[in-house]
């Protein structure tokens, strides 16, 4: 598979498992200051994740809106087709420059070979929060994250201004977001790979 077609499959996980709303950044349409330049600030694929408490009682829900200022966490992804020694560490500091901005940075790729690969891959990451998804193309609810992300409590704005500025993926991103929260629900249409 290319890495193109990555991007879905990735997108049919996040939603389906882990409840997220992905949405692709395509960072070839992005303003281009030098060459290869947005190959380290934008990531292959954003999402959002809505916090709702819907499942709560109304008076629960009413309490934590009035307490609560975060209403959605914001996830970043670096997809490769293979790590191995070989790319490894520049494909994990990537997803590192540019998934700074947001609550959760994960890199996915459908095959680590070597077992010292992912060993180096847990040291980085514990060293710098990013997190590591095996992506199975065949079946992505079997897919799974190797080495969980560490949460950031917030989110970079100015780094995120920056990217919206010079994206119109990213600016759809944070539009979707924002209505989203503003509704208090996901608005579907807004969003990539989204199932029934």
């Amino acid at each position: 598979m290319s890495e193109n077609e990555l991007y879905s499959v990735l997108g049919r996980y996040l939603q389906d498992e882990l409840g997220l709303w992905p949405k692709r950044i395509d960072q070839r349409a992005a303003f281009r200051k030098t060459a290869g330049a947005n190959v380290w600030l934008f990531p292959d694929l954003v999402a959002m994740e809505l916090l709702t408490g819907a499942d709560w009682p109304s008076q629960v829900q009413e309490l934590w809106r009035k307490m609560t200022v975060t209403r959605a966490r914001l996830w970043s992804f670096e997809v490769k087709i293979q790590l191995d020694r070989s790319n490894a560490r520049d494909a994990f500091f990537q997803a590192v420059a540019n998934s700074s901005w947001a609550n959760f940075g994960y890199l996915v790729a459908p095959e680590i070979k070597a077992d010292d690969t992912l060993d180096e891959l847990r040291v980085l990451g514990d060293l710098h929060g990013i997190g590591v998804i095996r992506l199975d193309v065949s079946a992505p609810s079997e897919s799974e994250i190797l080495v969980p992300a560490r949460a950031r409590a917030e989110v970079d704005w100015a780094s995120l201004a920056r990217l919206a500025a010079d994206s119109a993926d990213m600016r759809a991103f944070v539009e979707a977001v924002s209505s989203s929260v503003a509704a208090g629900q996901p608005l579907k249409h807004a969003f990539d790979y989204v199932g029934n």
